[in-house]
């Protein structure tokens, strides 16, 4: 019965712990009522049994005492880690950025202090409103397919001591890439002005900024939206926790939608503050020193989008190669 109770093992690594007992026990009964049916303990029936009960994670979450909410049990394990991850990032990345303002800007302590804590509340309670309208919205809308989907795309092979080679996401990777979309957001929606070239002239501190903010205003909403739905997706890869050819192909998608928004970006030269552009024309054929930075730019993501793309359908069907 070790297979058993490596099923069981798995479906209990999602549940809470003051409920584990009730649902082990109640894992345990509905294990040992479709063994009894068979009238048959062979290795073989208890492989059927489990196969036909699907994934355990969703056999242990249906043993839940579920009352109305928002965010039902499947999603909730997920939606609670990125929720703290999320917040905790954007108020740490609010108190670098209003801190390194303050050095470069110079104001009153007080007025440092006050809107350090306005801002970091602020944010906060953004943060907490986004993902958790994020994780309402792939429960009324796609909780099904996400479920239905990690019931299809599992196999006895997912359990510990897998039969065959998967390649499941980092979770280490995942949760990183989700630590620097958040202070990407924070970065460009608060702290863009202090974006550029710093440098000492005559005992005092000066920086020439980098970006047009006006010009820059216009591009970010969709910048915002990009970064959005690749929180959305780094969630997802968080509850479908490996490639599958629907994740895949919302990676193509996402990387195609990400490398359009970086093109049109950079064939705007007018982003660039119009005193950087002088000082580069200053020293340099200005233009065209631009031109082959941007394109520079546009090429090596290029590159890493196809890079990751490739690799999402590559390990997908790797993935895809189960036993029968």
């Amino acid at each position: 019965m070790e297979l058993q109770e490596r099923y069981i093992a798995a479906g209990l690594k999602h549940i809470p712990p003051g409920e584990k007992a009730e649902v082990e026990k109640a894992m345990r009964r509905i294990i040992a009522e479709r063994l009894a049916g068979r009238g048959d303990v062979s290795e073989e029936t208890e492989r059927e049994v489990l196969r036909g009960l699907g994934n355990p994670r969703l056999l242990a979450e249906r043993q839940l005492k579920e009352a109305p909410h928002l965010i039902g049990p499947e999603l909730y394990g997920t939606y609670f880690m990125i929720v703290k991850i999320v917040m905790t990032v954007a108020v740490i990345g609010t108190l670098i950025g209003n801190t390194v303002d303050f050095i470069v800007n110079g104001e009153s302590v007080w007025r440092f202090v006050g809107q350090l804590f306005a801002t970091a509340l602020s944010v906060a309670i953004g943060a907490f409103g986004w993902v958790t309208l994020v994780f309402a919205i792939m429960e009324r809308t796609a909780k099904e397919k996400i479920l239905r989907e990690i019931q299809e795309d599992w196999s006895l092979a997912d359990l510990p001591e897998k039969e065959v080679p998967q390649k499941p996401f980092s979770r280490i990777g995942v949760i990183i890439g989700i630590i620097f979309t958040v202070l990407f957001l924070v970065l460009v929606n608060q702290y863009s002005h202090l974006l550029g070239f710093y440098y000492t002239m005559d005992g005092s501190r000066e920086m020439i900024p980098m970006l047009d903010q006006e010009v820059f205003r216009n591009y970010l909403p969709y910048i915002n939206g990009m970064l959005v739905l690749q929180l959305f997706f780094s969630a997802s890869k968080l509850v479908f926790r490996k490639w599958t050819y629907p994740v895949a192909t919302a990676n193509l998608i996402l990387n195609v939608l990400s490398f359009l928004l970086l093109w049109f970006i950079l064939r705007d030269t007018a982003i660039l503050n119009p005193e950087l552009v002088a000082k580069i024309a200053e020293a340099t054929d200005g233009q065209r020193v631009l031109n082959t930075a941007f394109n520079s730019i546009k090429a090596v993501f290029l590159f890493i989008f196809l890079l990751d793309s490739f690799e999402g359908f590559h390990d997908a069907y790797r993935n895809s190669k189960k036993p029968v």
